[in-house]
């Protein structure tokens, strides 16, 4: 399995760029792949991002498919699978730099080569999820019709987590400054 940082996003509503944005003297990045590191359950992790962006990242970046630029995190996923194959690809977005080594681990318990996401009462959380390479076709042919959600490759045999079952906010997604108000530092720290 190969996780992903997905890096490659405008940060619009953040003002500045949220991969940089230093939490606790590192940047969100950093945090995700270290969490993601600790697992010990990835072949490599990467992390996707825009050309602009490339330089500033300190661990494997792929750059985002020409013909795919700006199209979302649906583009990075699809570049990455055709960069490194793997049997399944566990993305988590830039902006949750809360996800603890639990809420990871927990998601790979319930992977069963289906598409894995975390879901609340009240939405999807299509960016921290796990998806098998056997959509990399389905996810093509949606970037070739400019139909760019990730919950568009979800069916019937899609695997849905509830993320009450692991304590804490750490799915938390992190749009603006505002938002970091909002969340307890020490969830990010308690299972990592």
């Amino acid at each position: 399995m190969i996780g992903v940082i997905l890096a490659g996003g405008e940060s619009r509503r953040f003002g500045s760029q949220k991969a940089l944005h230093l939490l606790e003297g590192k940047p969100f990045y950093q945090h995700i792949y270290e969490t993601m590191e600790a697992c010990q359950r990835f072949d490599t992790i990467v992390i996707n991002t825009n050309q602009q962006l490339a330089d500033a990242f300190k661990y494997p970046v792929i750059v985002d498919n020409i013909a795919y630029q700006g199209m979302g995190p649906l583009a990075g996923l699809y570049t990455v699978m055709n960069e490194v194959p793997a049997e399944a690809y566990f993305i988590v977005s830039v902006d949750t730099p809360f996800i603890n080594v639990e809420a990871i681990h927990h998601l790979i318990h319930h992977f069963h080569g289906n598409t894995t996401v975390y879901r609340d009462n009240t939405q999807i959380h299509a960016t921290i999820g796990i998806y098998p390479a056997a959509i990399k076709e389905k996810i093509e042919q949606q970037l070739k019709h400019h139909q760019l959600r990730l919950r568009q490759l979800y069916d019937e045999h899609t695997q849905y987590v509830n993320v009450n079952e692991v304590k804490g906010e750490w799915y938390a997604n992190i749009n603006c400054p505002e938002d970091l108000k909002g969340v307890c530092e020490h969830d990010r720290t308690d299972n990592r």
